[in-house]
């Protein structure tokens, strides 16, 4: 089978023509040394296509993203046309509502400024008043200050007359408390004088029922204080008791008696202290009857112990009618 000769490209066909002219091979020689060259065009021109496919797709999917780049923007500037129209319109409204605020201000501004002109009328209107005013209220202050002065000099007069019957009230207030204190004085000097009288009898015709000794321990007895512990206290509510029941007349010798820690008329006012605690308690709390009870202090003259310190007490005897 004979081999079909290939095509000449023109290229090739040109150069084949230029050869032939120039005598210088015959056909067949010259087909056989353009042979390469008409392999190498080949190559060429499919190199040629499969970068003009390459490159026409290339361009293709180029101008596919770039249309849908395109459509994308449209897209998006639709959508800022949209919002700049709802802006716009926004901005509009503001503008509408602004010139409406602005009409408002200025009838406002409008109403204002009659009132103001009104006001300015009535002020001056006002101060004329006020300058009347002003002026009976001068002569008011004026007739005010006179009878201020006359009031003012009544007032000094009974002033002096009110010092001097204050001055006498008080006088006679200290004269009325000076007497009641001598009274009350003699009262008590009258009681302690029924009371010692009465003790006197039932010494004499009476006879010692019992006794009752309080706070003869330290703790329970302070040195210089004449108050009553609670353990005195339920003592004397026991006596209490005791006196309660007696079917007999009685009388309660309260002695006071104190160490001899201070001077005589120290230890005695606070012998005397304490056994008054006692009398105010037994009638306050008790209601034993003053004149049933005499209250004595010897102060430090009757020690229990010469030699000891715990002679602070109170001795209660009891005595009744044989």
């Amino acid at each position: 089978m004979l081999r079909q000769p290939r095509p000449v490209s023109p290229i090739a066909a040109v150069a084949l023509s230029c050869l032939l002219l120039g005598g210088c091979a015959s056909e067949k020689a010259l087909l056989t040394q353009t042979q390469p060259l008409q392999d190498r065009l080949d190559r060429v021109e499919k190199d040629l296509a499969t970068a003009s496919d390459a490159g026409l797709r290339t361009a293709e999917a180029r101008a596919s993203s770039l249309a849908a780049r395109q459509a994308e923007l449209e897209k998006q500037i639709a959508q800022m046309q949209t919002n700049q129209a709802a802006r716009i319109g926004r901005i509009e409204q503001n503008l509408n509502e602004l010139a409406d605020q602005t009409r408002k201000a200025a009838q406002q501004s409008t109403q204002l400024q009659a009132r103001h002109d009104a006001a300015s009328v009535n002020e001056t209107t006002a101060n004329a008043r006020v300058g009347e005013l002003e002026q009976r209220l001068n002569d008011m202050n004026r007739v005010a200050q006179a009878a201020v002065q006359r009031v003012s000099n009544k007032t000094d007069a009974l002033n002096a007359k009110q010092e001097a019957v204050e001055f006498a009230g008080n006088a006679l207030n200290k004269r009325v408390s000076q007497a009641e204190e001598k009274l009350n004085t003699l009262s008590g000097l009258v009681q302690e004088a029924l009371a010692l009288a009465a003790k006197e009898i039932f010494l004499a015709n009476g006879k010692e029922a019992l006794t009752v000794t309080l706070t003869d321990d330290k703790v329970l007895y302070p040195q210089n204080d004449p108050n009553l512990d609670s353990r005195d206290a339920a003592k004397l509510n026991e006596l209490a008791d005791k006196l309660g029941r007696l079917d007999q007349e009685y009388h309660l010798d309260i002695q006071g008696h104190t160490a001899n820690n201070s001077t005589e008329d120290n230890n005695y006012s606070l012998g005397k202290a304490r056994a008054e605690v006692v009398k105010r308690y037994l009638h306050e709390k008790k209601g034993i009857s003053i004149s049933r009870m005499s209250a004595l202090s010897y102060g430090a003259n009757k020690p229990l112990d010469p030699n000891g310190s715990n002679n602070r007490r109170i001795y209660i005897r009891v005595l009744v009618l044989k």
